[in-house]
């Protein structure tokens, strides 16, 4: 590919997706000329991707169509002043365009992904052990934790302190790095596990200790279920290259615990208590069982089942988990559910016929897709979809592009063709 705008937009779309994680949402952003800086870069990344699915589908009308959408709906929502339903379009164009990246990025450019997760989580490791030990204000720039603004948020020293004289922030216990937040951090580490420990070759040595550090330095419960279902799918079902990589990073993750109590105590004794370990779960939890009506039998049934987590109040109209908010979806999306999952596995197995090496990402993109939105309602996030894009690839193998069919021709795909 010749070094153009085409080539550009495919390199560095995925990366300033990432990065505009941490950008977005700060309650006094960074401005260039008077425009926020995060919106600047968003809107890099939303032409990045159009660039790259309308020269991926060059003779396809859909494209064109999702694209001007996006445009047309943003400069409709300027001038009304964001009416409810216009913004609803925009956000479908929207997340629409960055699945249909995901679908592109997974078939063509999976290489380039991989290693631009991956340096960006070895960066991300080395900001967080700065945030950790209080090297300075500066480390925290781009956390939005605390909800104050940088130069007022607040932290304490944490190395080699013990937990009776520990003080500390919770943007140091839960540090984010670059990212803005460590809920958003937790689904960048759960694709980069996933991109990761799918692969049975050309796997890049230093990422299993990059990643393993990032878990332990995150303290993110999340994540923990993640890698869990991930190293138990891995171990019954993957091959002899990739048990052993996920007993590898299991030894590893215990030698960096042990090192990280070492340098923190207080913050690992504090972490690894029952009540902080399980509460995130009670509260996400009660707030499911929340959403039925007292007298629902599914609402009864979760009670009883549950009885033995105390019940944990929280803000009535603000929703913890994702999964509140497809409570009240249930009806429809259980008939599709159904509907969709054997035509799902069908498409999974040609595609795993066709494409073998996609097999196991695909599957862990899958299990992403379905558990990040436990910990958050993160339904309007570009980053999801485009982990959705990845996760539901096998529906969309038969579509046209010609490079399909090259990809097909051999077991290897270039990064960038």
């Amino acid at each position: 590919m010749k070094k153009g705008f085409i080539y550009y937009a495919t390199v560095l779309t995925p990366f300033l997706l990432i990065i505009n994680l941490g950008l977005g949402s700060q309650a006094d952003p960074f401005t260039i000329a008077g425009f926020p800086l995060n919106q600047v870069v968003n809107w890099l990344v939303i032409l990045g991707a159009a660039i790259v699915v309308m020269n991926t589908y060059r003779t396809s009308l859909w494209p064109v169509i999702i694209v001007t959408g996006v445009i047309f709906s943003k400069l409709v929502s300027l001038v009304l002043g964001n009416p409810f339903y216009v913004v609803i379009f925009y956000k479908i164009f929207l997340l629409a365009l960055f699945f249909a990246v995901g679908v592109i990025y997974i078939y063509r450019y999976l290489d380039l992904v991989y290693k631009t997760v991956l340096i960006i989580c070895l960066f991300n490791v080395i900001m967080m052990i700065l945030q950790l030990s209080n090297a300075g204000d500066w480390t925290q720039f781009l956390s939005i934790g605390s909800g104050f603004k940088y130069g007022e948020k607040i932290t304490y020293d944490t190395l080699f302190i013990p937990l009776d004289q520990l003080q500390y922030s919770v943007i140091q216990g839960r540090p984010s790095g670059f990212l803005r937040s460590n809920i958003v951090l937790s689904g960048v580490l759960l694709f980069a596990l996933a991109l990761h420990f799918s692969r049975d070759k050309n796997r890049l040595k230093w990422g299993t200790i990059t990643l393993c550090a990032m878990i332990v330095l995150a303290s993110a419960r999340i994540v923990y279920v993640g890698y869990f279902l991930m190293c138990l799918l891995l171990l019954f079902k993957g091959n002899r290259v990739q048990r052993k990589a996920v007993l590898y990073s299991v030894v590893t993750i215990m030698l960096v615990l042990m090192v990280y109590s070492y340098f923190f105590p207080g913050l690992f004794q504090r972490y690894w208590t029952y009540e902080i370990l399980f509460s995130s779960f009670f509260v996400r939890i009660n707030d499911i069982i929340s959403q039925f009506d007292t007298e629902s039998t599914i609402r009864i049934f979760l009670e009883k089942l549950f009885r033995f987590i105390p019940h944990i109040n929280i803000n009535e109209g603000d929703p913890k988990s994702g999964y509140t908010v497809l409570v009240r979806y249930l009806p429809y999306l259980i008939p599709l559910l159904l509907i969709l999952l054997p035509y799902y596995v069908k498409r999974l197995r040609r595609q795993s016929s066709i494409f073998p090496h996609l097999t196991w990402v695909t599957i862990l993109c899958l299990l992403i897709f379905l558990l990040y939105p436990a910990a958050f309602p993160i339904f309007r996030d570009q980053f999801y979809w485009m982990v959705g894009g990845f996760a539901l690839s096998p529906l969309f193998i038969l579509l046209p592009p010609h490079y399909f069919k090259k990809a097909g021709q051999s077991k290897k795909v270039s990064p960038i063709v």
